[in-house]
């Protein structure tokens, strides 16, 4: 197989636009783009409220759209829901032809996701050079420091985009990102393997944009709290178009790519530690399905499965599982060091994994859980991914 790995430092890769750091410059002093004033956006205030701007001097309207009503800090006293977007920040049109508003409230440490909206049409924020793609369209992204997923001074691990080409999937081009931890260029020491897959509307990238998973590695392993690993995060669409996200693993192409290309792929080309106990597999919503669907079905490839904001839709669906299953499902337990469930408390996945984990808990399967506030958001998948790490390899 033939493959292009183009390396990124792990800092650069998520390196926000100048604006977005607490020491931004207000705006009249930044850098001016051609033909208008200086534009400064997002901006981090003294306060922690986030301030963004656009110059749009024929507009009538503007908007901020996207996951900032989700990072803003719930009011003192109030409710966690998130608040709309067009409620958290108001944005007002200045005499030069700029547009500003600041969020109501401080936003959460993590990364945040939003667009602009000018006259109903939708635009990234051309001041900041910090992106996150998913399926459809191409989103700016705040990053906010203050908690475990933020950049900081510690070793870096690099994150590779790698190209290859899937035998299982009629040689089509494929991409993954796989981050290597710090050492790796010049050392000689063999490493597990965390497989890391996205969610539906997202892509191969959005794991180490929005969900900031080699920053959250970085931290954890400068911490002494989770062992160097190589983290692999493919991509869960394939040329075929639509997943087919049923409990039935053959009927997903996904699944056998996994097995049969990007597994001994990266096994051929990176230093890995190829065995069962030193491979593990999560993923989120989609992914989850798919974390699922492959680690159950493929029971012995990996030692460690961990599912975020998931499980099987429909009951029949679950049911046809259970059957296809059946002689499996007790072997679970002897072949598994850890089976682990995320879900958030508003999360739309949450009955459908409740209902899978019921199940498998009333057949003796140990499974070890963890509900969080907020619902199917990468605030919590974020979180989630800093709880499994320290739990894997071990």
């Amino acid at each position: 197989m033939k493959y292009r790995a183009t390396v990124l430092a792990a800092a650069s890769i998520l390196l926000c636009a100048s604006a977005a750091s607490p020491q931004a410059p207000a705006a009249g002093r930044g850098r001016s783009g051609r033909g208008g004033p200086v534009v400064v956006s997002p901006q981090i205030e003294g306060d922690g409220r986030v301030t963004f701007r656009i110059y749009a001097p024929q507009a009538a309207t503007v908007a901020v759209t996207g996951d900032i009503g989700q990072g803003l800090v719930a009011p003192e006293g109030g409710a966690e829901a998130p608040a709309a977007p067009a409620s958290a920040v108001a944005m007002q049109k200045g005499a030069d032809g700029i547009w500003s508003g600041t969020t109501v409230r401080r936003v959460k440490p993590g990364a945040w996701r939003y667009l602009f909206q000018v006259d109903g049409v939708t635009t990234v924020d051309s001041r900041n050079v910090s992106t996150s793609p998913n399926q459809t369209q191409v989103q700016s992204i705040l990053y906010v420091p203050g908690d475990f997923s933020e950049t900081r001074d510690v070793p870096h691990g690099a994150l590779s985009s790698v190209r290859y080409t899937a035998a299982s999937l009629g040689n089509a081009r494929r991409e993954m990102f796989v981050y290597t931890p710090p050492g790796y260029e010049k050392g000689a020491a063999s490493y597990p393997v965390l497989y890391l897959i996205h969610g539906g509307g997202d892509t191969a990238v959005s794991w180490s944009t929005a969900g900031r998973a080699n920053d959250i590695l970085d931290n954890l392993i400068a911490e002494g709290k989770a062992k160097p690993m190589i983290v692999v995060m493919p991509s869960g669409w394939t040329p075929s178009g639509g997943q087919v996200m049923t409990s039935d693993a053959t009927k997903d192409p996904f699944t056998k790519e996994m097995i049969e290309d990007i597994i001994p792929f990266v096994q051929a080309k990176y230093r890995t530690v190829a065995n069962p106990e030193n491979r593990a597999i999560s993923g989120l919503s989609m992914g989850g399905i798919q974390t699922l669907n492959i680690g159950l079905h493929h029971l012995g490839t990996f030692r460690y499965v961990a599912v975020m904001s998931s499980g099987w839709v429909s009951e029949d669906d679950r049911q046809g599982f259970y059957q296809r299953e059946a002689a499996q499902i007790p072997k679970y337990n002897g072949q598994l060091k850890l089976f682990w469930w995320g879900w958030g408390q508003t999360d739309i996945a949450r009955a459908n994994g409740l209902a899978v984990i019921d199940k498998f808990k009333s057949a003796g399967v140990k499974i070890e859980t963890m509900e969080t506030p907020g619902g199917h958001e990468w605030a919590n998948w974020r979180l989630y991914l800093h709880e499994v790490a320290p739990k894997l390899f071990r």
